[in-house]
């Protein structure tokens, strides 16, 4: 049924569609009507699918059209890789999509991550945007799990948190704002891992991979990701990590605002 609308460009689907909701144009949509609105391009594609319908069963239709449209519209889901590749290889490179995600940011980065030795090349490019453009990091990463009960279990936890900024973190203020998993201020089995590595940045793009946010992850082992320009699923990615937040789960270590010391 749809078949005749992919000749109508979607700059005249999407202002009919705005006019319907507006109520400067109402359904059943006619010729006439469609004229007196100054549509003339495209009529009989239009009038094909469109003539004789209620109102709501036209916005129904213009909307699935439209994002159906969005949706192929956007860019491909890229394989992100490090390591040896072969002849017909076609991935990007993990250092490289992971500097130019940090350098686009200018609202936030959300990024959960295991391991991040010898990070500091690795960091820096976020660094300079949070400081030249006041991007907001989030920080959800990895700490060592009790192995005996101790007095204050959070105070373990801001300090392991602490001992973070001091190994990864060089570069001053601004600071990212850290959480570890409470779980790991709970003495003994069962053990638990923050073993995700992902970054969302923005709301708009996101990088899930095996690579953790080390030089060798980044430059020498064998790594595979996906980046992904996609709103929705960054936008999810992110909700995840700051439900944690919301809900408790983590503990919030450094505050964005001042120094590990």
């Amino acid at each position: 049924m749809t078949m005749g609308l992919s000749e109508v460009s979607t700059s005249s689907l999407e202002r009919i569609r705005d006019a319907l909701r507006s109520a400067n144009l109402r359904a059943p949509l006619a010729r006439s009507n469609l004229i007196a609105f100054g549509v003339r391009a495209q009529l009989d594609a239009l009038l094909a699918v469109l003539e004789g319908h209620p109102q709501g069963a036209v916005l129904s239709l213009l909307d699935a059209v439209l994002a159906e449209r969005a949706a192929l519209a956007r860019p491909a889901p890229e394989l992100v890789w490090t390591g040896p590749e072969g002849g017909h290889a076609a991935a990007r490179d993990t250092a490289v999509v992971l500097r130019e995600l940090f350098e686009s940011a200018r609202q936030r980065v959300i990024l959960g991550g295991y391991s991040f030795l010898n990070a500091k090349s690795v960091l820096a490019p976020l660094h300079r945007v949070m400081r030249d453009h006041g991007v907001v990091a989030y920080f959800f990463v990895q700490i060592d799990q009790l192995e005996h009960a101790v007095a204050d279990a959070d105070d373990y936890g801001r300090a392991a948190l602490q001992g973070f900024l001091r190994d990864n973190w060089p570069f001053g203020a601004p600071y990212p704002n850290l959480y570890c998993d409470r779980r790991a201020l709970v003495a003994g089995p069962p053990w638990s891992s923050l073993h995700a590595k992902c970054v969302a940045v923005d709301g708009q793009r996101a990088f899930v991979s095996s690579a953790n946010f080390t030089t060798r992850a980044q430059d020498r082992n064998i790594e595979a990701g996906v980046l992904l320009h996609d709103a929705t699923f960054a936008t999810q990615l992110e909700r995840q990590w700051l439900s944690l937040v919301e809900d408790g789960l983590v503990l919030r270590g450094q505050d964005g605002n001042h120094s590990a010391d």
